[in-house]
């Protein structure tokens, strides 16, 4: 039959589909994450300028002005990180039928501090304030992992349900 597509044809499209999917809800959620990260780090920076006693407008409009750039490279580098390690990440995972978020933790941590590492401020003894920079990677990672738990889940099921049917028929 022409017309009925093979059955390595049709799970290499459902591959596409799961890893479409995937990376929508990872881009979700790091749009998430951004727009909470940046709005933290406007407050703390208002904070800071509050106790030391110098606000006025120009000040409030470079913290927003801080927070928009913020906001936009955490969001670029967010992407960019989904593209290059989380879909790979993903399609490795998927063949072992491995469906934790402890990996996607890991894998945020590690860009997160590798980004940092490259701008020239990681974490470290002398400024340790900076591992709060960490935080919305590891932020969008439990955002996708709790995103992606329904799909997971319903995964398991119907790897139970398969197994249930074939013990039946024999």
């Amino acid at each position: 039959m022409a017309g009925v597509p093979r059955k390595p044809d049709e799970e290499n499209l459902f591959a596409e589909i799961r890893a479409n999917i995937v990376f929508e809800k990872m881009i979700v959620s790091i749009l998430i994450a951004t727009g909470l990260s940046a709005a933290a780090h406007f407050l703390l920076a208002l904070a800071v300028r509050i106790s030391a006693g110098g606000i006025s407008i120009e000040a409030i409009g470079s913290l927003i002005l801080n927070a928009i750039f913020f906001a936009a490279f955490f969001f670029l580098a967010g992407f960019a990180a989904s593209v290059a390690i989380g879909i790979p990440l993903f399609k490795i995972l998927e063949k072992s039928k491995f469906q934790k978020a402890w990996p996607y933790c890991a894998a945020a941590l590690a860009v997160s501090f590798l980004i940092l590492l490259a701008a020239g401020s990681p974490p470290s003894i002398e400024a340790p304030w900076r591992v709060l920079l960490l935080a919305p990677g590891l932020a969008a990672a439990l955002l996708f992992a709790r995103r992606m738990r329904p799909f997971w889940e319903a995964a398991a099921r119907r790897e139970r349900e398969t197994q249930d049917a074939i013990i039946r028929l024999h």
